[in-house]
């Protein structure tokens, strides 16, 4: 049977098959000649998806084999780009720490672990220091909600006290007619368990703090709620406290009073009239209320049967006073050609209350 002809082959296509067969060789036969692990590890060094891997596997490759058949090609890439990356990660933790994972026996492993301590430690510190600095901002923010919330119950209390005297109708009557916004705040079912012979009494000592510069200055606030009894009938009611007006000036301005200083215990005096005027209420606020106050009186006010006087003291260790009492009546006019007539018995005269 005739063989089919064969169509000769020009020189290029054959110059072209035989370079291809060539390199599919030499590829095949480096695989042969370098084995199959040498070979991966030096494919990885060109192929491996990240710049950690591509390091790691010419590590391995040249520390498992220095004189291997790719060892001249890997090392004269492999240094230079193993000196940059760990120069470009010297502020990285994240990065420097991928080194140490990728390259444990990494020629710069040594390096690599200081720097990644420093870092560490400079990061930890500052972390540290943050949470050192977050922690005073939390606790100063705590102290001033507190002292905050201590002074309005301190002020509310005195409020309290003052609005409740106001209230008082029933003068010269026995300690439990007076109704429970008196009674109910000395703090028993019985006030007279509270009382001394003519003199009820219970002592308050409420503390708060003013800010004063960068911190908080405690301030105590003691002082006494008094009602006085006669054949026992309750004929006053009062506050009564060392610089009582000063704290509570204190307490609404935040600003520190000095009783050696004129000014600023005038200023706080002030401030504390402010608080005892609005918890007197609209009752002492109408005209022919007011009074005019004498010093060492501050304050004086005169309204449907109660009388009002708020005294400072004018020296150290006295005590500043607000008393409540019966508003004593008036003097009848004088007869014609007579001398005026007397008080009647059981009546006082409009003088200022005695604290």
């Amino acid at each position: 049977m005739p063989l089919l002809p064969v169509k000769a082959l020009s020189a290029p296509r054959c110059v072209c098959l035989a370079a291809a067969l060539a390199l599919i060789g030499c590829s095949v036969g480096n695989q042969l000649v370098a084995g199959r692990s040498e070979y991966e590890l030096y494919r990885n060094t060109r192929l491996a998806p990240t710049l950690e891997e591509r390091l790691a596997a010419g590590n391995r490759y040249l520390r498992n084999d220095p004189e291997g058949r790719y060892a001249p090609e890997i090392k004269s890439w492999f240094d230079p780009a193993e000196k940059a990356y760990v120069g470009a990660a010297w502020n990285s933790l994240p990065r420097l720490r991928a080194y140490a994972s990728a390259l444990p026996d990494g020629p710069s492993i040594d390096r690599v672990k200081a720097r990644t301590e420093e870092l560490e430690a400079t990061i930890g510190f500052a972390a540290k220091r943050e949470q050192e600095s977050q922690a005073r901002v939390e606790a100063l923010q705590a102290s001033l909600e507190r002292a905050a919330e201590q002074r309005r119950a301190f002020l509310d209390e005195v409020s309290g006290w003052i609005g409740a005297f106001a209230g008082i109708k029933a003068w010269g009557k026995p300690l439990a007619e007076l109704g429970s916004d008196v009674t109910g705040k000395f703090g028993s079912e019985n006030p007279a368990d509270s009382c001394v012979e003519e003199l009820c009494s219970v002592a308050r000592t409420p503390r708060f703090a003013i800010p004063v510069k960068d911190k908080l200055v405690p301030r105590e606030a003691a002082y006494s709620v008094e009602l006085v009894l006669e054949n026992g009938g309750v004929v006053q009611a009062r506050l009564r406290g060392r610089e009582l007006f000063s704290r509570v000036g204190e307490a609404l301005d935040m600003r520190a009073v000095s009783f050696a200083d004129p000014q600023s215990r005038a200023e706080g005096i002030g401030r504390a009239l402010g608080l005892v005027t609005n918890s007197l209420g609209a009752s002492f606020g109408g005209e022919g209320c007011e009074r005019p106050a004498i010093a060492p009186v501050v304050l004086e006010r005169a309204c449907a049967g109660t009388r009002v006087v708020a005294t400072a003291a004018l020296t150290t260790g006295e005590d500043d006073v607000l008393v409540f009492a019966p508003e004593a009546p008036p003097e009848k006019p004088a007869k014609p050609g007579g001398k005026s007539m007397k008080t009647p018995p059981g009546a006082k005269k409009s003088a200022p209350p005695k604290p």
